[in-house]
């Protein structure tokens, strides 16, 4: 038996259909050459660009001269710059001009004056002669201190005053009544060894003798 395998019509076709392509190409190659259509599109392909240097026309005018440069006048005169510093004072820096003073000598100095205070002087009463009689009796006892004001004769100018009490009115009344009774022995105050009217005070005590 014999087997007969399909023929591919498909494949035949496409083969066929290159290789008449190609001898159609290789038959207008042909042509061309004979004919001399390949010269003709050769002249109508623009040649290649060429580049040409030129060289431009030279002027011949001399080029211009330098010119000299200006120099400043020497005698113009140049001004000076102010320049101001702002500077901080020194501490010893004198910031305010005092006015003179007047040379004023020193006070001289104030004369001493030798004082001695007056008191009770000679002749001046007993104490006992002016106890009160009621302190006496109660048994009363005490000092008082009594201001008095004298000339410079040892006698009184004023009533005289209690200093400072007793505590008790009976002892201030009876020291009283004894400088009252003093007038004209008391000692004037001395000032430089001149006797001087004055106010001193002098104590007065009641004490009970045994």
């Amino acid at each position: 038996m014999t087997a007969s395998a399909p023929h591919d019509w498909a494949l035949v076709s496409r083969r066929t259909s290159t290789l008449l392509l190609i001898f159609a190409l290789h038959a207008l190659l042909i042509y061309g050459f004979a004919t001399g259509l390949t010269q003709k599109l050769f002249q109508v392909l623009p040649p290649s660009i060429q580049t040409t240097i030129e060289d431009l026309p030279r002027s011949r005018e001399p080029p211009p001269q330098p010119t000299s440069p200006r120099l400043r006048d020497p005698k113009e005169e140049i001004p000076t710059p102010v320049i101001k510093i702002a500077e901080a004072p020194e501490e010893n820096t004198i910031r305010e001009v005092l006015p003179e003073r007047a040379l004023t000598l020193p006070p001289s100095p104030a004369k001493v004056v030798t004082r001695v205070v007056g008191g009770p002087g000679k002749g001046f009463p007993n104490t006992d002669d002016y106890y009160p009689p009621a302190s006496i009796r109660l048994a009363e006892e005490g000092s008082a201190s009594v201001r008095v004001c004298v000339d410079d004769k040892g006698r009184l100018e004023a009533a005289p005053t209690i200093a400072e009490s007793s505590g008790s009115e009976r002892l201030d009344e009876g020291a009283l009544k004894l400088a009252r009774a003093g007038s004209g022995h008391y000692r004037a105050t001395l000032e430089d060894g001149q006797p001087v009217n004055s106010c001193y005070a002098f104590r007065v005590r009641f004490v009970m003798k045994n």
